[in-house]
């Protein structure tokens, strides 16, 4: 499919999300909570979890007072299509390294210089399960994804609530990047048998973003989401920002009550376990 390009995808799915107004929003691999934030100022009402894996970015999590204020859900696992304990690989910049990229850890093992793997045993979830037990009435889900080589994997584990998921926002790789890993033409097959439309991706020629909506809500929102690519490819951020600047203006009208939120302070999960919080305190 000759998609439109949208040089920075993430605020087409800023404005999707403001159009869709979910209820729920996974941020799975999340780093540092950022994204996660900007959801916030735009769907006020919404949970909105983040899953992280590496245990050095899970404890800055948690030590952000801006992730509580925003009532931000922090969840210390990996999301795949399996349930139970996993390998991860932590990838750790050698001493003396430059331009080491923090954001690069992986469910599949990658020698990259400047770099050293470490292997950590994690729970993984799947989607369909952590819905079904954590949040069986959520009907309208969006999904965030940056797993770095596992994307099919992530989009795998959403089995039987495929119909709840309603839009997603996928980093892919054109070719591969780490061993025997799943590339774009992989997820696009596994999303066409979910009902899910690819509408745009980002420009890179190798590894990039697509942004997926399901087919029925593309159907009934076409001219919408055609408005929505056009705008984004020009003035983005512009887009992004108004539409924050709207959904504060259009709270501050209302009476202030909020409803449905959790207090800041349950708004993280539970400490780290003690043998990584010994480990990651001592990095």
């Amino acid at each position: 499919m000759n998609l439109p390009v949208v040089l920075k995808t993430k605020y087409a799915f800023h404005t999707l999300l403001w159009l869709l107004e979910p209820d729920l929003v996974l941020d799975v691999g999340s780093e540092d909570g950022s994204d996660s934030k900007r959801f916030r100022k735009l769907l006020p009402q919404a949970d909105i979890v983040a899953f992280e894996g590496n245990p050095s970015h899970y404890r800055a999590m948690l030590e952000d007072q801006e992730v509580a204020r925003n009532r931000i859900r922090v969840v210390y696992s990996l999301v795949s299509d399996t349930q139970g304990k996993r390998i991860f690989f932590l990838q750790r910049p050698v001493a003396g390294a430059r331009n080491f990229n923090r954001g690069t850890s992986s469910l599949t093992r990658r020698d990259e210089d400047g770099a050293i793997a470490e292997e950590v045993l994690l729970d993984s979830v799947r989607i369909e399960s952590f819905l079904a037990r954590e949040y069986p009435k959520s009907s309208s889900v969006a999904l965030w994804i940056d797993v770095e080589g596992h994307a099919h994997s992530v989009l795998e584990g959403i089995g039987g609530a495929k119909d709840r998921v309603k839009l997603v926002h996928v980093e892919v790789e054109t070719s591969e990047m780490w061993p025997k890993q799943k590339i774009e033409a992989d997820v696009m097959r596994l999303a066409a048998s979910m009902g899910l439309v690819p509408i745009a991706r980002g420009a890179d020629s190798v590894q990039r973003d697509l942004v997926l909506v399901k087919r029925s809500w593309y159907e009934a929102n076409q001219f919408k989401i055609f408005v929505v690519l056009r705008l984004c490819r020009w003035w983005g951020p512009a887009v992004s920002r108004v539409l924050g600047w709207l959904t504060s203006s259009r709270r501050r009208s209302h009476s202030g009550a909020r409803v449905g939120f959790p207090p800041p302070e349950a708004a993280t999960s539970t400490a780290l376990p003690r043998d990584i919080a010994e480990k990651t305190r001592s990095d």
